[in-house]
């Protein structure tokens, strides 16, 4: 078994296959039965969210906490409620790399405070994770792309900036840069 802190970093860097969820099917299997994709999100939200409640209830020790987590909601349900809303309310085409950005520069992101180079590493490698996936989802020209990572990335490193021990930022890193850039997908796409 990995150390707490590597398992952490891994479970981030592999947190984007949640996204396979814009592939499962809206109606899944019988649709008499009333069981839609969206149903399937609110119990995965909800069973985590129960699995922490418990866990704080009863004083479990979870491996891969941090020890200030003992006693406040966990940084896996807060990214999940983060992903949960993001997937729930906000365009794919934002949420996926926004989501991503979240996953892999994050780990990066303390790496580099604690190495004195944040943020001249996170900032261009969260940039490059933005640009890359919006122009592999398409439907974006190269000045749409560079408008939507230029407020996207500083937006999300500061939200991810604040040591804030009520909520983590795998919450912040995702909804705050979702809640600047949606309303600006319209007026960017319709003007560039």
């Amino acid at each position: 078994m990995p150390p707490p802190h590597l398992f952490r970093r891994l479970f981030h860097l592999a947190s984007p296959v949640f996204l396979l969820y814009y592939w499962i099917p809206r109606d899944l299997g019988n649709p008499a039965t009333g069981l839609t994709r969206e149903a399937l999100l609110v119990l995965a939200v909800g069973t985590v969210l129960a699995v922490d409640i418990g866990r704080l209830a009863l004083r479990i020790p979870v491996f891969g906490l941090r020890k200030y987590e003992a006693g406040r909601m966990s940084a896996y349900a807060w990214g999940t409620i983060g992903l949960g809303l993001a997937l729930a309310f906000f365009p794919p085409p934002l949420v996926i790399p926004v989501f991503c950005g979240m996953a892999w520069v994050d780990p990066l992101a303390a790496w580099s405070r604690k190495t004195g180079r944040y943020p001249w590493v996170p900032a261009p490698a969260y940039a490059l994770t933005v640009a890359f996936l919006l122009a592999a989802i398409g439907g974006f020209d190269p000045l749409e792309i560079l408008a939507l990572t230029a407020i996207a990335t500083p937006v999300a490193l500061l939200a991810e900036y604040p040591d804030i021990r009520v909520v983590d930022d795998d919450f912040t890193m995702t909804i705050v840069p979702l809640l600047a850039l949606t309303p600006l997908l319209y007026p960017i796409t319709a003007l560039l």
